[in-house]
């Protein structure tokens, strides 16, 4: 029996019996869809003020558990510029060691994002 009586249904009972003795039995446990859904984390872009380095952690907090935040940087900037120097820094090293990205959309605005989720910067 060729391909072209296997598709159009021209198949012996013989024939049948003896392909389905060569194909294996998988039992497949069916997971409803809700079910598989719920298991989802939801992912939050959420807007936070970085107002000192004591922020970063909360920051950090956040990109670990997979919520894209983004930040205004304009009080820092305005108050202690060495200080906004710092904290950048260290959102960028936790954005490398989870996997995420950094990057500014403003004057005053950043954004980072967590593992899986990375910035396309113009040009790339």
């Amino acid at each position: 029996m060729g391909l072209r009586d296997w598709f159009s249904g021209k198949r012996t009972s013989a024939k049948m019996e003896e392909i389905t003795k060569e194909v294996p039995v998988v039992e497949v446990e069916e997971v409803g869809k809700e079910e598989g859904i719920s298991r989802l984390e939801p992912v939050y872009v959420k807007s936070m003020e970085l107002s000192s380095l004591v922020d970063v952690q909360e920051v950090s907090n956040e990109l670990r558990a997979g919520n894209i935040i983004v930040l205004d940087i304009g009080t820092l900037m305005n108050q202690d510029p060495a200080e906004l120097k710092r904290a950048i820094d260290q959102l960028k090293g936790i954005c490398r060691a989870i996997g995420g990205d950094i990057a500014r959309l403003t004057e005053s605005k950043v954004i980072a994002t967590p593992r899986f989720i990375h910035i396309q910067f113009k040009g790339a």
